[in-house]
């Protein structure tokens, strides 16, 4: 059953991912998804959310696998830019750090240990990079911070990355979104169901402590398209204004 659910959303995720990327119409809002696997929830969950306005449209660029650690960062940051100059969207939102709790290496091919000063410094730099990228072109951007996760050393590493992320966020001008509060229970732990309010019970982690079902990518993306809408309305006050 598990590995017919998988082809399933699988099969989901292709599908929407081949809807035209380009030729929007006049009015509708493009919302463009980055990142990494968890990129790729958000991306399905504000695709759910949406789908029935046709005065949005939200676009899947996350890959799975990726993450700011990599070795190919450079080349990466590279295609980003080509991207964002032919085609940049209205709104980006932005999830990663599944993959990052790992060494890195400098551009002189120095590495750092994972939450050394030295990584931090490195990988600081990277999150400056790619938020600069969205910054430089206006495109207003939600960047979302990790979860609480069931491992406590994991867990530690997401508030290291959430750290960074802040601050980047805070330097560049982005929408910072913390998560590491949103999906615990009332001493703060880490949970797997949630109440829903109406004497419900639902799945919103999986099965690796990391990511979440797509209940949960729903829920993230309940928290992501009011900061869209707040971003779109203060862009409209500063255009409007004298």
């Amino acid at each position: 059953m598990r590995t017919f659910l998988s082809f399933c959303a699988a099969l989901f995720w292709a599908l929407a991912s081949a809807l035209p990327a380009q030729g929007a119409q006049p009015g509708v809002l493009t919302i463009t998804v980055y990142g990494d696997s968890l990129g790729d929830g958000v991306w399905e969950g504000l695709y759910l959310l949406l789908r029935a306005d046709k005065q949005v449209r939200v676009q899947r660029h996350s890959q799975l696998g990726a993450g700011l650690t990599r070795p190919d960062f450079e080349a990466w940051l590279k295609s980003l830019k080509s991207e964002l100059e032919k085609t940049p969207p209205d709104v980006a939102v932005f999830m990663v750090g599944a993959n990052d709790q790992q060494g890195i290496r400098d551009e002189n091919r120095i590495g750092y240990v994972f939450a050394s000063e030295g990584w931090q410094q490195v990988y600081g730099a990277r999150v400056d990079a790619v938020m600069a990228e969205f910054h430089d072109r206006h495109i207003p951007t939600v960047w979302l911070g990790l979860p609480v996760m069931r491992k406590t050393e994991y867990n530690s590493g997401a508030r290291v990355l959430d750290s960074i992320f802040e601050a980047a966020a805070a330097r560049n001008h982005v929408t910072f979104l913390p998560l590491a509060d949103a999906f615990t229970d009332a001493a703060g732990n880490f949970v797997v169901y949630m109440h829903d309010g109406e004497h419900r019970y639902h799945q919103v982690r999986a099965e690796d402590g990391i990511h979440f079902t797509t209940y949960g990518y729903q829920l993230i993306a309940e928290k992501v398209w009011p900061k869209i809408q707040q971003q779109r309305e203060a862009a409209r006050a500063s255009a409007a204004a004298p």
